[in-house]
């Protein structure tokens, strides 16, 4: 009977490795030029709208030391990507989409810099977002200068209940 589950969990690792390469080369990622926040957001609200039911969320910090979120939005094959300042609308946002929840307005769309650039509410965030998934990977980035950096993304499905 052990055999039999683990031949079977093997199996299932070996599929699940098969669909990942297949998802890896048939994937349309778009990385949307940066641009300001509210037309960020928008991009994001229209992908959502559209259908889309995967948000990959890198939390990441910029050079002024402020916490953001770099996102994916992904329907089927296509994915948009995209930088994302956070303030708590657009926070609890996102929180209503991973959650299935009804999707509150959002009218404020400036980063909230009293709690985005304070490191321990990434962390935060970070933690939130764990909870939420067991689907991560992480990916070694480069930029021309040469600074490289590891991001650790967050792969979070919607639930089908309570879509709009």
């Amino acid at each position: 009977m052990n055999e039999i589950l683990a031949n079977a969990a093997s199996q299932q690792v070996a599929v699940n490795r098969a669909e990942e390469q297949e998802e890896k080369t048939n994937l349309r990622v778009i990385k949307i030029k940066p641009a300001g926040n509210a037309k960020m957001f928008r991009t994001l609200a229209k992908a959502i709208a559209a259908g889309a039911t995967t948000l990959i969320v890198t939390t990441r910090v910029d050079v002024a030391g402020c916490g953001y979120v770099w996102f994916g939005i992904r329907k089927g094959y296509t994915e948009l990507d995209g930088k994302l300042l956070l303030n708590a609308q657009i926070w609890n946002y996102l929180l209503a989409f991973l959650m299935g929840k009804e999707l509150p307005e959002v009218t404020e769309f400036e980063p909230d810099r009293e709690i985005c650039c304070q490191s321990e509410w990434l962390v935060e965030v970070a933690a939130e977002v764990e909870k939420l998934t067991s689907v991560t990977s992480e990916e070694y980035n480069e930029s021309e200068e040469g600074i490289g950096y590891l991001a650790k993304k967050y792969h979070l499905s919607r639930p089908e209940k309570g879509l709009q």
